[in-house]
């Protein structure tokens, strides 16, 4: 029991500490590319910060089940649970000459020489990159890009996800309601909000030949929402503007089929299924670059992206029962791998 426990807080710390530290990441870091123009500068945004946009996305389909068994009407359970999804090594650097810039010229990693550029959950490395206005073939301007999280570097691993709370309850015929959330908060200059609906069915009761035999069988399917909005007006020393600001939006679709079996106190459960996921990121608002000099430019809502991943996904994993109340873990192997370790209580 110990054990698990202390798998649980070392998942929810890595989660945790993760979720922090992009949100605490200098407000000036992204925005610095778009020194580059509206176009180079999307390419290189939607680059640099592409792990962690497909990893999280991928955090929150975690946690939604930990048997296959639904409620009897009105029963209950009550969880709180945490995804923590390991970003591959091959995701800490990006290339950016291989985007198809027309300002950037040349990029050099000042910290490892030779090396592309660290992406969000790359190592903390300095990076100057060249840029070409007038396309003569000299550089006008030199900038800095964002350096990484350097997150691999202290845990030895790069896993981001998020805390949740989920309740669910049995309706009619063997059938589950789930709700899940995590209320606004603010981190920061961030502010953020979750909320998730699904649903458990039986259909075991459905497969004539089947309904006797000890083990359960049931589809779900859950949508789970995360918002975000990040205040930029602490650039205005550097990038003057008006509104400034980041939104961002993560939309997460599970559809799986569940099977388990309870042996004494502990219920084997496992599942397959296919994960749809869609996040938009905006930077809204006027900001201008290079102020006082010939290279001076504004851009207004400079940025816009939609991000997709869709991967097939097969779980497996174990829940211990004491009493009402009960501890569980699962492996969940997909595009990006995860853990999910969670705790709770449930009646009926």
């Amino acid at each position: 029991m110990n054990k698990i426990t202390r798998i649980f807080s070392f998942c929810l710390v890595c989660a945790l500490s993760t979720s922090v530290a992009v949100n605490a990441q200098n407000e000036d870091d992204i925005v610095r590319f778009l020194q580059a123009g509206q176009e180079d500068g999307g390419k290189l945004i939607k680059a640099y910060i592409n792990p962690f946009i497909e990893g999280f996305s991928y955090a929150l389909n975690g946690g939604w089940y930990h048997t296959a068994k639904p409620h009897k009407t009105l029963g209950f359970d009550l969880n709180f649970s945490v995804t923590p999804v390991f970003i591959p090594e091959s995701k800490d650097y990006f290339d950016p000459l291989s985007l198809g810039l027309n300002t950037v010229t040349d990029l050099r990693n000042t910290t490892r020489p030779g090396s592309n550029a660290p992406s969000v959950i790359g190592p903390k490395d300095r990076t100057a990159y060249d840029l070409d206005f007038d396309n003569d073939g000299i550089a006008d301007e030199t900038i800095s890009g964002p350096q990484g999280l350097g997150i691999r570097e202290s845990l030895k691993i790069a896993p981001v996800g998020a805390p949740m709370l989920q309740a669910g309850v049995g309706i009619v015929k063997g059938t589950d309601l789930m709700f899940r959330f995590v209320p606004k908060t603010t981190i920061g200059s961030t502010e953020m909000k979750l909320i998730g609906f699904g649903l458990r069915h039986d259909i075991k009761q459905h497969i004539p030949g089947i309904k006797m035999l000890p083990f359960d069988l049931s589809v779900m399917a859950g949508f789970t929402t995360f918002e975000g909005v990040t205040d930029l007006s602490g650039l205005q020393g550097e990038f003057p503007g008006e509104n400034q600001e980041a939104v961002y939006k993560f939309n997460a679709f599970l559809l799986e089929a569940l099977v388990s079996k309870k042996l004494a106190f502990i219920t084997f459960f496992g599942g397959v299924g296919y994960n749809g996921i869609k996040t938009t990121a905006d930077i809204k608002g006027s900001y201008t670059f290079f102020e006082g000099n010939a290279n001076e430019f504004t851009l207004t809502n400079p940025y816009s992206a939609t991000f997709k991943n869709n991967s097939m996904r097969l779980d497996v994993g174990m829940r211990i029962n004491i009493l009402a109340f009960y501890l569980y873990g699962n492996y969940s192997l997909q595009e990006y791998s995860a853990v999910t370790t969670g705790l709770g209580f449930t009646f009926r």
